[in-house]
C-alpha cells in the first residue's frame, strides 16, 4: 500500500508518499500555489508538476497509490474553487481514490492524531476545526483574511496599525509601538504613514501585512503594553473559535475536551499560549501541544481507512519526522 498526502497553502505546498509499513518514500516542499494568485491554468500546471515530482522521487506510478488526501487552503470556501480543485486532482491522479478537504481538517488530523478534539489554526489567517467521538466535524472562522480571521497574524498586524493611528492622534497613550512604526514606515509626520499603509496592503499581499506580526512580537518582548493587549485579545478571539465548535458538537459530558493548535502565530510562544491556556482551562478543558504536523495529518488522513492503531501512529510519526527535519 502507498499513501500520498499534501498540505497546500499560499506559502508552500508540502507533499509526501509513505508505504503501509510507515516508511517515507519521498517528502518535498514546493512553492505555494493558489487559484487566486496563480489562476486556474497555473494552479493545475503546478499541482500536476508537484505530484509527478513526488511520485518520481518515491519511485512510484500514480496507479500504485492506494489513497491520497489533499489538505487545501480555500477548499470548500467557494463553489467554483471547489469544483476547480476537484477537476484538477481528477486529472492529476486519474482513478486514484482522492480525498480533498480544507487544510484545517488535515491540520486537525495531524495535531490530534485524527482523534476527538479541536484544533485552532492561526497563521496568515485563522480557522478552527474539530470532531467529536461520532465523527461529526465542524469548522469555525476562516471567513475572510481582510474582514475576519480574528487572532491571525494579519489580524494582529491590523490591530497594531490601528493602535498606531490611535496613538498618533491622541486617542490612546503613546507607547514603544508609536516610535517603532514611525521608523518602520520611514516617516517624520504620522499622516504620511497613511500612504505607506496603503502601499503595504495594496494588491492583496496578505502575507506581507501578516509579516508585521513579528514586529508586534518584538514589542511584546520589550514590554510594550499595547502589544501585550493585542496578544491577549488575539487569544480571546482564537478561543472563541474553539468554544463555538465545543458548543455545537457532542463531546462526552463531564470530560475535558482536548484543544490544540497549529500555525505560525503559535510559534510566538507564551505571549499567545498563556492567555489561550487560561481561557481553555477556565472552561474545564485542556490545551495540549500538537502531536504531529499538517503534512503528517494529510498522509494520515489518506491512510486512516486502511491502517489503525499502532500502524497509523507509526506512519504519522515517521511522516512528521521526514516532513519537519530537525
Amino acid at each position: 500500500m502507498l499513501f500520498l498526502g499534501c498540505d497546500s497553502g499560499a506559502t508552500k505546498a508540502a507533499f509526501i508518499v509513505s508505504d503501509g509499513d510507515g516508511r517515507v518514500l519521498a517528502a518535498r516542499a514546493f512553492r505555494g500555489v493558489s487559484l487566486v494568485t496563480d489562476g486556474l491554468d497555473g494552479y493545475r500546471k503546478s499541482m500536476r508538476e508537484y505530484t509527478q515530482t513526488i511520485l518520481r522521487d518515491a519511485g512510484a506510478q500514480a496507479e500504485e497509490i492506494t489513497h491520497a488526501a489533499f489538505g487545501l487552503t480555500g477548499y470548500g470556501e467557494s463553489r467554483t474553487a471547489t469544483d476547480d480543485m476537484r477537476e484538477t486532482f481528477e486529472g492529476v491522479l486519474p482513478g486514484v481514490p482522492c480525498e480533498l478537504v480544507n487544510d484545517s481538517v488535515t491540520g486537525w488530523c495531524g495535531a490530534l492524531r485524527g482523534q476527538t478534539g479541536i484544533c485552532i489554526a492561526s497563521g496568515t489567517g485563522s480557522v478552527a476545526y474539530g470532531e467529536d467521538a461520532d465523527g461529526r466535524g465542524m469548522r469555525a472562522g476562516g471567513w475572510s483574511i481582510r474582514f475576519a480571521d480574528e487572532g491571525s497574524a494579519y489580524w494582529i498586524a491590523s490591530e497594531a496599525i490601528r493602535a498606531f493611528f490611535h496613538q498618533a492622534d491622541g486617542r490612546e497613550k503613546k507607547t514603544l509601538l508609536y516610535d517603532r512604526f514611525m521608523n518602520l514606515f520611514g516617516v517624520q509626520d504620522p499622516l504620511h504613514a497613511c500612504e505607506e499603509v496603503e502601499t503595504l496592503t495594496d494588491g492583496g499581499n496578505y502575507a506581507r501585512v501578516a509579516g508585521l506580526q513579528r514586529e508586534v512580537l518584538r514589542l511584546y518582548n520589550e514590554g510594550d503594553p499595547c502589544a501585550r493587549a493585542i496578544y491577549e485579545r488575539a487569544a480571546g478571539q482564537l478561543y472563541g473559535l474553539a468554544a463555538a465548535i465545543r458548543r455545537s458538537l457532542r463531546f462526552a459530558p463531564g470530560e475535558p475536551v482536548r484543544i490544540t493548535y497549529t500555525g505560525g502565530v503559535f510559534r510566538a510562544g507564551e505571549c499567545i499560549l498563556r492567555p489561550l491556556r487560561e481561557r481553555v482551562e477556565a472552561a474545564g478543558d485542556v490545551l495540549t501541544a500538537p502531536a504531529f504536523s499538517p503534512i503528517s495529518g494529510a498522509v494520515g488522513y489518506a491512510a486512516r481507512h486502511h491502517l489503525s492503531g499502532d500502524a497509523l501512529e507509526k506512519l504519522m510519526r515517521e511522516a512528521d519526522r521526514a516532513g519537519n527535519p530537525a
